[in-house]
């Protein structure tokens, strides 16, 4: 009895163990249940107070309209926006010319002429080009650090460009505006080392270089149409005594054909000055050029000053390109309506001249024609040179004959005091030449004029016109 009772009371132990345990882990799972329901509670208002309150401000990548993109745009340093809404741009062009005149005599008929330059040299062109564009409006500045003669710096143009709708280009302030074919040309791309006389001239009454403009083009892939109206160039308004001028230039030309091997092109071109510049002793004009060259600053074709009410000019233009060989020409005729005075006579005159000119690339390349501006671009090298062997650039070679006839209402032997025309002269130039493009950049130009100027002095009695050639050497870096 004694054995059961003992085994009773250790059961009864353990059970009083067993249910003080079981106690134990009651109080521990209900502490956990409150813990649990309390961290529950707080992480619910931790994602209140995440909800209600704005993520804080973090670093994002850029977007691509944020990124600016810099590279060589046909050889210009040219930095845009990621978008491309804003581009700015810089090029340059120098024309280093150096050369000299061979003449066996001062002048020919009997009578003495100024004597040109046996050798000499001239900065031509020295030209930074600034460019700033946002969307469809440009800005662009160009000084010009050469000349004729060089060393006196000045602005080649300085104007704003709106594009509202392509091919429309809308344009305002300094500015070259298109006249003919050969004065469309870059001056990086002419045949020969200036435009032909005649160009020169025509190109002066109400277009040119820095001219004050105000107007637009239209230039598509066959068509082209510019027009402006126009004033003084840049640099003219130095002094109070004299009044502005006024003028129109225009232009229509295109390619009524074109394919891989050809493009035919045709134009018309014209321009007129309503308001001949008037100085402190009158209206007057001049109408003179240097024999297609600026080495030498003479010039042999002059009018002198002609009291001028307007004057116009006017004339058709060709150009053809077959493959590697291209040819172009213009005629151009010049009228100007002289103001009266008196009893001195003062008949309306009429100029006129005109040029042919051609190319053959004798490395194969053509010549590419320009929509933008309506004519012809120098060719591309398609194995540009290399000192390792890996090509020769491009040659071309190149001839031009030129005439401008400065002459009017005058009789040999008859001063034009009495006739009220002009002895201005006449001059014919046949031109040869050889150009070496190393890559699309660099370009070396040797050129050989010969040259006869045949005028009279205003007497109508003595020649005073020249026989003579020229050799010159251009050499050009453009981009």
């Amino acid at each position: 009895m004694e054995a059961i009772e003992r085994q009773i009371r250790s059961l009864q132990t353990e059970l009083t163990r067993m249910r003080r345990d079981m106690q134990a882990r009651e109080s521990e799972t209900r502490a956990a249940k409150q813990q649990a329901a309390e961290a529950r509670a707080e992480a619910q208002a931790a994602q209140r107070r995440l909800d209600t309150t704005p993520p804080p401000a973090r670093l994002t990548e850029a977007t691509p309209a944020d990124q600016v993109r810099v590279f060589f745009d046909r050889g210009r340093p040219t930095i845009t926006s990621g978008d491309g809404r804003f581009r700015a741009s810089l090029g340059g062009q120098v024309q280093w010319d150096v050369g000299g005149a061979l003449q066996d005599s001062p002048g020919f008929g009997g009578s003495p002429a100024a004597r040109l330059d046996s050798f000499g040299q001239n900065l031509r062109r020295a030209r930074l080009f600034f460019g700033f564009g946002y969307e469809n409006f440009q800005l662009n500045l160009t000084p010009d650090f050469g000349g004729s003669p060089d060393g006196s710096p000045t602005l080649y143009e300085a104007n704003f460009n709106w594009s509202p709708v392509k091919p429309l280009t809308l344009t305002l302030g300094y500015y070259k505006p298109y006249y003919g074919l050969a004065d469309s040309m870059s001056s990086n791309d002419f045949l020969m080392l200036e435009r032909p006389s005649i160009i020169e001239i025509a190109r002066g009454l109400a277009a040119g270089d820095s001219r004050a403009s105000i107007g637009g083009r239209w230039a598509a892939d066959r068509w082209f149409l510019a027009g402006y109206l126009t004033g003084d160039s840049y640099g003219s308004n130095s002094t109070q005594a004299t009044s502005g001028q006024t003028g129109a230039v225009a232009r229509l030309a295109g390619r009524p054909y074109t394919d891989a091997d050809t493009d035919l092109h045709l134009g018309v071109t014209g321009s007129y000055a309503f308001d001949i510049r008037r100085q402190a002793d009158g209206q007057s004009l001049r109408l003179r050029d240097r024999p297609e060259w600026r080495i030498d600053q003479t010039r042999l074709i002059d009018t002198g000053a002609l009291p001028a009410d307007s004057a116009y000019s006017w004339g058709p233009e060709f150009g053809l390109r077959w493959r590697n060989f291209m040819l172009q020409g213009e005629y151009v005729q010049i009228g100007v309506s002289q103001s009266q005075a008196g009893a001195a006579p003062r008949p309306d005159l009429t100029f006129e001249g005109g040029y042919v000119e051609g190319s053959w690339v004798i490395t194969g390349e053509p010549r590419r024609y320009s929509t933008s501006s309506s004519a012809f671009g120098r060719p591309s090298p398609a194995h540009p040179f290399d000192f390792a062997g890996g090509g020769w650039g491009a040659w071309e070679a190149m001839a031009r004959y030129s005439v401008v006839d400065l002459n009017d209402q005058v009789t040999r032997g008859r001063p034009q005091a009495a006739t009220g025309g002009v002895y201005g002269g006449r001059q014919e130039v046949v031109g040869m030449g050889l150009s070496w493009y190393p890559n699309n950049f660099l370009r070396f130009m040797l050129n050989w004029d010969i040259v006869n100027v045949d005028r009279l002095n205003a007497a109508g009695t003595t020649q005073i016109g020249k026989r003579f050639h020229t050799l010159a050497l251009r050499t050009q870096l453009a981009f």
